[in-house]
């Protein structure tokens, strides 16, 4: 297992949802903003996705954000990767938007809100239970806590995610709530195994062997053609 010593032990928070993998897209941002202003823009918040970030320095804040419609289900998760290498972190995080039906905790945020903004933050939990397993590439994520709200009115809604405490690490983030609807996901898929595998620090070698094998297959289907032309 990995060393989980960076988590934050000491908010209290319910964790251990239901944790549904399958069918949400990779997506490893190289930088992410620290206001609602310089936030990193997404595309939306209803496909699901993988946000896989690192907080690398003390007091870091990364802010995402999407365009919603009036209505719009925002349904953010906090997963706790369990690397190989260590170094796993839950920070908190809160969803932000003009209009919430209700707002909680928001003086716990790292920076003051505009004017008619709301938010609901999730602090780190106390515990982690039981990690889960992603059955496409095996690596292991420890339920975190769950926002899962609507905003009433249109406009810009942001992510934002920082750890109370001076710690650093990588964390996970489980956006949306739309499967895919294309065949460009699905096709995709050896690729998103390979992505996740590395950022975990899982071995790749199952990839080689696999290569090797169609190889190997493609040669002598290859030499049987030959030899009965």
């Amino acid at each position: 297992m990995a060393d989980l010593q960076p988590l934050n032990r000491a908010a209290s928070h319910p964790v251990g949802a239901r944790v549904d993998l399958a069918g949400s897209e990779p997506y490893f941002p190289h930088y992410a903003g620290d206001s609602l202003a310089t936030s990193l823009p997404l595309a939306d918040f209803r496909q699901k996705r993988l946000l896989f970030g690192s907080l690398t320095m003390p007091g870091q804040i990364h802010v995402y954000s999407a365009e919603c419609r009036a209505g719009e289900r925002l349904r953010v998760q906090m997963l706790a990767p369990v690397l190989a290498g260590g170094g796993a972190l839950a920070p908190a995080f809160a969803v932000v938007a003009q209009s919430l039906p209700y707002s909680a905790d928001v003086r716990k945020l790292p920076f003051e809100l505009p004017a008619g903004f709301s938010a609901v933050v999730a602090p780190p939990p106390a515990e982690l239970v039981t990690p889960v397993k992603d059955l496409l590439t095996g690596a292991h994520y420890f339920p975190g806590p769950l926002v899962d709200t609507r905003t009433l009115v249109g406009g810009r809604c942001y992510i934002v995610v920082w750890c109370p405490q001076p710690q650093m690490g990588k964390y996970a983030l489980l956006i949306g709530h739309g499967w895919p609807l294309g065949w460009g996901y699905w096709l995709q898929l050896p690729r998103y195994w390979w992505q996740i595998r590395g950022w975990f620090g899982l071995s790749r070698a199952a990839a080689y062997a696999t290569v090797a094998a169609l190889l190997s297959l493609s040669l002598a289907g290859m030499a049987l053609f030959r030899k009965r032309k």
